[in-house]
């Protein structure tokens, strides 16, 4: 996908401008809803699945001018969330989100790989997967804030930086990857660039072991 040219003579240059909105919209939506203001809470929850139309529409066209080469990539993204193909108008439900959300941010694996796991007789599977069904259950009735729990994994930023792999961060130096980081996430951290490449690494490992996954399908 061709990357369209940036006027900022810095690693903006090798990104592509929908990562750099989409991350900037997120952060504000973050933002609202650890308000301790409903209001700003009721806000949060409207526009995280009311986006505005030209980011919606803008995340469509680039689904569409997907390259047939990298639509393994693509799918194994969806497959974090149980999905495998883009939901129309580019939105998946809130219930369908926060369980491959929590998946992912428990265990490191995606929904659809603690399922089958669990189908297949893994008992550490069924057992993860337990978890993950209890906690969606207890956010599910009010009774659980997902957003107020605290998870070894490093999810965050491997979020951030599978949606932006195919989109340029594959190709920053490390100095570039932490100047992004420093600017886009909302840890409020300083990231150090030997660290940031070695979390480049380890989700270049994860979606390889996704496709890996759906193509054995």
């Amino acid at each position: 996908m061709k990357i369209p040219e940036s006027k900022q003579k810095n690693w903006r240059e090798k990104v592509h401008p929908f990562f750099v909105h989409m991350l900037e919209y997120n952060n504000q939506v973050t933002k609202l809803r650890s308000s301790p203001n409903e209001a700003d809470q009721k806000e949060a929850l409207r526009l995280t699945f009311n986006p505005p139309p030209e980011l919606a529409e803008e995340a469509d066209r680039m689904h569409d001018a997907i390259p047939h080469a990298e639509r393994p990539q693509h799918d194994a993204y969806l497959s974090i969330f149980g999905l495998t193909d883009a939901p129309e108008g580019g939105t998946v439900s809130e219930g369908q989100f926060t369980l491959g959300w929590l998946a992912f941010n428990k265990f490191g694996k995606s929904i659809v790989e603690l399922t089958e796991g669990d189908a297949a007789g893994d008992e550490k599977s069924s057992r993860q997967l337990l978890s993950v069904q209890r906690d969606f259950q207890s956010w599910r009735y009010g009774k659980l804030d997902v957003n107020k729990l605290r998870f070894k994994f490093d999810s965050h930023h491997i979020l951030i930086m599978q949606a932006g792999l195919e989109l340029g961060l594959r190709d920053l130096s490390p100095d570039e990857l932490a100047d992004c980081y420093d600017e886009l996430c909302n840890c409020g951290k300083t990231h150090d660039p030997e660290n940031i490449k070695k979390l480049r690494a380890r989700v270049i490992k994860i979606m390889h072991r996704l496709v890996k996954n759906l193509s054995a399908k």
